[in-house]
């Protein structure tokens, strides 16, 4: 049961809840909201963001795009493999993604690297990797 408390503004409002409740402030449409134990959001719906960059991106050239989707899909299938994805084959999809769109390669590094995604050590690893490579070319 959840009780309000008075406040001045609605936007001050306080809302507490009781034991495995979830309380939501502001505007979540298009987010992911996970509740329970050892949930996770399955891999079609964590990577919605990742295609939602490529066909909102405004320079990238039809031909890119459909490449850029073909790569991001064939890593979409390996990260779902979790502990067991080919570390090669997920370091090779996301060094093709950078040369085609850097800053799509920063939507997909923080799609994989998202624990609630549930992809598992291996992906997490290759994205951490890969943005730490990213930040240190950004440096040089």
């Amino acid at each position: 049961m959840s009780r309000k408390s008075k406040s001045s503004s609605r936007r001050d409002q306080r809302l507490t809840a009781g034991d495995r409740s979830v309380v939501v402030g502001g505007n979540v449409s298009d987010s992911t909201i996970i509740t329970g134990d050892g949930n996770v959001v399955d891999s079609p719906m964590a990577f919605r963001a990742v295609y939602r960059a490529i066909d909102s991106h405004p320079s990238l050239p039809e031909e890119d795009r459909q490449d850029l989707k073909a790569e991001v899909r064939e890593l979409e299938r390996e990260v779902a493999k979790g502990d067991q994805a080919d570390e090669t084959f997920l370091a090779r999809r996301l060094r093709n993604i950078k040369r085609i769109a850097p800053d799509i390669l920063d939507v997909v590094i923080a799609t994989m690297a998202n624990p609630a995604a549930g992809f598992g050590m291996v992906a997490k690893k290759v994205a951490d990797r890969m943005a730490a490579e990213a930040n240190a070319a950004e440096g040089d």
